[in-house]
């Protein structure tokens, strides 16, 4: 008997030893299921649920219980008016004010307009009117024909000399270049669908002429998108971002091989325009070098590539915090998002996100105020918060690495405090680049570099004239023109850029039109 408790107490270690190995492993096993539900629970929901990041009113916990209504009570003020309040959307016939007008009169014919009971003469005694909207896309051939006199006296031959074309030695002018342009890079259409949709009008456009006339005419606009990129470097606020893009014939490279599109965007308070660049790879030098004469403020996502630009304050994305988050929160049933870690986390983002908003409406120097005095105390908190839950929660968990995201990202995050002007995430840039994301859905690749260079530079200057509301068709058919009937060196650029007042003026899309 005493032989078997001695063996009993020497086996005993060993069981306890297998057992902590078993509960390890048991618990990593859990751990890697966890991670596997999310990331199903993740897919699934990019593949068949809605993309909006909001949240219903039923999951809003009031994390801050700050009692707003009566903190911001003011019993004496005047109440707003109904025009106030309801702010009518302008109806159909209203918006097409605008447009150009043309008159059809329905008229009875001279030999009608005698009674056919008694013969006497009709009497206008009223009309009544009908508005209605068409729109005819056709092919004008236009027949340009330069006559020249000659002095009996003299010999001397006179001509009025006709203006040069875009593309010199071109069949095209610069509102169908224009047109395909803007086709291209504002409704994402792609140069086959174009051609066929000429086809029906009567025109026998190849995909290759199409894509010959965009490389011509971005040639042409180089000059426009040169002075673009030294305005928008010489900023302190930019915001950047990147995606892929293919290029099928790339030396050293396979067709399938992933390259990028980057985008640089100016603040909130600089002339809006938008400069998007190619590159080959996802490498930080792209960025380094592009914006090595760059000093000020970096908004971006969490890719450390931007790290390598010197002379910059890098200021993170808020967003980005609050979707590792939301993207755990939605696989949550409704029981455990109540009282949930995770929600916890939202409720922070979303209070900053609504004093942000707020903010929006001060002057700079007030909205840095409000931003150290109102916003820093809540960021603060939250990153407290963050720190507190990294010493207790599964790092390893899809919570952990949301948790270890957040708190590197955090401090990026808040220097957005130190300056007025500066934004809580990096989501104009998201919206910036998402034009050129639908157009690839639609055209899929570029076939050499020097397309992908050709569309950077025509997606910079179109996107730049809807950030400004220009209408791009108008803008390329003045600019066209007035670039291959003008001498470089007499160019006024400042005035040309789309985002000009000049140009803000002439071809803001609420005229219908030019001045």
């Amino acid at each position: 008997m005493n032989e078997n408790i001695k063996k009993l107490i020497e086996e005993n270690p060993d069981l306890a030893l297998l057992l902590s190995e078993k509960d390890h492993q048991i618990n990593s096993l859990t751990q890697q299921v966890d991670t596997l539900k999310f990331t199903l629970s993740k897919f699934n929901k990019e593949l068949f649920g809605k993309k909006s990041e909001q949240m219903k009113k039923s999951d809003d916990v009031n994390l801050f219980n700050f009692n707003e209504p009566e903190e911001h009570r003011n019993l004496n003020a005047v109440e707003p008016t109904i025009e106030k309040v309801i702010t009518r959307k302008k109806t159909l016939k209203e918006q097409v004010k605008t447009v150009k007008q043309r008159e059809i009169i329905y008229d009875l014919n001279e030999d009608q307009k005698t009674c056919s009971d008694c013969h006497s003469t009709l009497v206008e005694v009223g009309s009544k009117t009908r508005e209605t909207i068409e729109v005819i896309k056709e092919a004008i051939q236009v027949m340009e024909k330069t006559i020249t006199y000659k002095c009996p006296v003299c010999g001397v031959f006179h001509k009025q000399e006709s203006p040069h074309l875009p593309i010199e030695g071109s069949i095209t002018r610069a509102s169908l270049l224009s047109q395909v342009i803007t086709d291209k890079t504002a409704n994402a259409l792609p140069l086959y669908r174009q051609s066929e949709d000429y086809k029906r009008i009567g025109l026998s456009l190849s995909r290759q002429t199409l894509s010959n006339w965009m490389i011509k005419s971005s040639q042409l606009l180089d000059i426009i998108y040169q002075h673009m990129k030294q305005t928008l470097l010489g900023k302190d606020i930019l915001h950047v971002d990147e995606t892929t893009v293919q290029v099928l014939k790339e030396n050293g490279k396979q067709a399938s091989t992933k390259s990028y599109m980057w985008t640089y965007v100016t603040g909130d308070y600089d002339p809006q325009m938008v400069i998007y660049e190619y590159q080959p790879s996802r490498a930080g030098k792209h960025t380094r070098d592009f914006l090595s004469v760059f000093k000020g403020y970096l908004q971006v996502d969490g890719y450390q590539g931007y790290n390598l630009v010197k002379d910059v304050t890098i200021v993170g994305c808020l967003a980005h915090v609050r979707r590792k988050f939301y993207d755990i929160y939605v696989t949550l049933s409704d029981e455990a998002k109540k009282d949930s870690n995770t929600k916890t986390a939202l409720d922070y983002c979303n209070r900053i996100y609504h004093l942000d908003k707020e903010s929006k409406s001060l002057s700079v120097d007030d909205r840095y105020t409000f931003k150290q005095t109102t916003i820093k105390p809540v960021m603060t908190e939250f990153k407290a918060w963050l720190d507190d839950k990294s010493l207790t929660c599964a790092l390893e968990s899809s919570f952990g690495k949301a948790i270890v995201y957040a708190i590197h990202t955090l401090p990026q995050v808040m220097n957005y405090l130190n300056d007025g002007r500066l934004s809580i995430d990096n989501n104009k840039a998201e919206r910036a680049i998402k034009p050129f994301v639908i157009g690839r859905k639609n055209w899929l690749f570029s076939n050499t570099p020097n397309g992908a260079d050709s569309s950077a530079l025509l997606y910079s200057i179109t996107q730049s004239c809807l950030m400004n509301e220009l209408n791009p068709y108008k803008y390329y058919t003045y600019i066209l023109d007035h670039l291959a009937n003008s001498k470089v060196n007499e160019l006024k650029l400042d005035e040309l850029m789309p985002y000009s007042e000049k140009m803000v003026s002439k071809f803001h899309m609420t005229k219908g039109t030019d001045k």
